[in-house]
């Protein structure tokens, strides 16, 4: 019997990728999306049932759990993609936004994976893959709500990782840099944003980070090998150049110092040695539509 991987928000980017790859390596799939209109965005491939998700709404997750588990009999793999990006100061950031992207990469992400639980538990296997991000690792400017809710991703999966050995069951966090999926151009921007602050976004909105990234199937490989390396003592996965780096980077320099470096790159410029450290994607140009 085909290894079955339940996928979220898999209607582009990053969720498309991993889908795809997941089908070439021969595995059953079920794929999830938002809007009806994207249920045919993977007809073309086989063994891949499309379901529709909001993640936001945590009283669905125990029925989409069974659902999803009775396409193929069996779920060997969650990957927990789906998520949301709000950006701006978050002097400039509303109540309502905040709470999203909590409730969407946050608490949408917790009803789902404790939906699965049960069945991981009482089969002895399985594996969850969450997406957390580079922001969670390092404070970019303007994405502090976003990465405090990818930093919660990341010590959230952390935790699971080690209550599930028990059970033979593992929890990964994949940790991707600047990927072309769009994200630029799909975020919640912060409105009403004092002009003080307009200078400094306009720089970070030119950085390098901001402006290339590495192909959607870069993260989609890396999102497999985690779900399938056989290694549950590993929790962290860097996805692309811009992220393989930091870990190395702060064991070369340490964390202070490794700080101050990335401060000063985002507030006065960065050093030389910053930039011999510093790595982009593949060159790919990001969309943006700020």
């Amino acid at each position: 019997m085909n290894n079955t991987v339940v996928i979220t928000g898999t209607a582009s980017g990053i969720g498309r990728a991993t889908v795809e790859k997941f089908v070439a390596e021969g595995w059953n799939v079920v794929a999830t999306v938002r809007k009806d209109a994207d249920l045919e965005v993977h007809q073309h491939l086989d063994r891949v049932r499309t379901l529709l998700l909001d993640v936001d709404d945590e009283s669905a997750a125990p029925g989409f759990a069974e659902q999803a588990i009775a396409q193929f009999g069996q779920v060997d793999v969650l990957v927990n993609n789906a998520g949301y990006y709000q950006m701006g100061p978050l002097e400039a950031s509303t109540s309502d936004q905040i709470h999203r992207q909590f409730q969407t990469n946050v608490f949408g992400l917790i009803a789902l994976t404790r939906a699965f639980l049960p069945h991981f538990r009482t089969r002895r296997t399985g594996v969850i893959v969450s997406l957390s991000s580079i922001s969670a690792e390092q404070g970019y400017p303007f994405t502090s709500v976003y990465q405090a809710s990818k930093a919660a991703v990341a010590s959230l999966t952390e935790g699971l990782n080690i209550e599930l050995a028990p059970f033979n069951a593992s929890a990964k966090a994949v940790f991707p840099g600047s990927h072309n999926t769009r994200i630029f151009s799909k975020m919640d921007i912060a409105q009403d944003i004092p002009d003080d602050y307009q200078a400094a976004l306009d720089a970070f909105f030119n950085t390098p980070q901001a402006s290339y990234g590495s192909s959607p199937e870069v993260a989609a490989g890396v999102i497999y090998r985690a779900a399938t390396d056989g290694q549950p003592q590993q929790v962290r996965y860097y996805a692309g150049p811009d992220s393989e780096i930091i870990p190395r980077a702060k064991q070369l320099l340490g964390p202070q110092w490794y700080w101050e470096e990335f401060r000063a790159a985002n507030t006065t410029g960065g050093s030389v040695l910053w930039s011999s450290l510093n790595r982009t994607g593949d060159g790919t140009a990001l969309e943006k539509n700020l």
